[in-house]
């Protein structure tokens, strides 16, 4: 009788342990771990600019990442919604060595990445000059902004997967902005996701990525 019982529980426990195992243990991809991802950012459109990451595993938890970004629009895409500015042209580039949480074919996974950033712009803004005299009426001075910023610091990321082999990619984060040219950092500062000014600032990031 308490063979029985014996047997019962081990069963019943190896059972367990196997399904904590397939939980756990499971790869999202059919192919095991994944290599490589390409990473692609919508929100990059809609400011008139396009940008694309590419990473490549080093160890079962570690990455590095690198990340590239153009932006070209006459309306300036969001400096437009702050003042008058037009003809933004920008480019920024990022590297990331990540650390996660658990191997790099989770269903979810966490990393924290050091990260170094480097992004410059220029755009238009078009000054009214209002004259209070006759003959009445406005002259726009156009005058040319632009501003260059180096950072460095982390981002605390999270990765979920939406198919098989295709991820959400979340990170906030934060470092120190150091401004190497130009005079119009303050001007030209997006708050959160495209921060110029210099000291400390926040960070975010949002994208999709594929793993090959």
């Amino acid at each position: 009788m308490y063979k029985s019982i014996f047997l019962s529980l081990m069963l019943a426990v190896s059972s367990l342990s196997l399904s904590a195992v397939t939980k756990f243990d499971e790869p999202v991809t059919k192919n095991g771990l994944y290599k490589k991802m390409i990473h692609l950012n919508p929100l990059a459109l809609t400011i008139g600019g396009f940008e694309m990451g590419y990473e490549r595993v080093t160890t079962k938890k570690e990455s590095f990442y690198i990340n590239a970004g153009y932006y070209l629009s006459s309306e300036a895409g969001a400096l437009d919604l702050k003042d008058e500015y037009s003809n933004m042209n920008g480019f920024r580039l990022e590297v990331q060595y990540r650390f996660y949480r658990k191997p790099n074919n989770y269903i979810r996974n966490v990393y924290l990445a050091p990260f170094a950033n480097f992004k410059t712009v220029s755009a238009d803004y078009n000054r009214y000059i209002y004259n209070s005299s006759p003959p009445y009426g406005s002259t726009t001075v156009t005058e040319n902004r632009s501003a260059t910023t180096v950072s460095f610091g982390y981002m605390l990321g999270m990765r979920r997967s939406v198919f098989e082999n295709i991820y959400m990619d979340l990170g906030i984060g934060g470092g120190i902005f150091l401004p190497v040219s130009g005079d119009n950092h303050k001007d030209l500062n997006i708050g959160l996701f495209s921060p110029y000014q210099k000291g400390v600032q926040f960070k975010a990031s949002f994208g999709f990525s594929i793993a090959l």
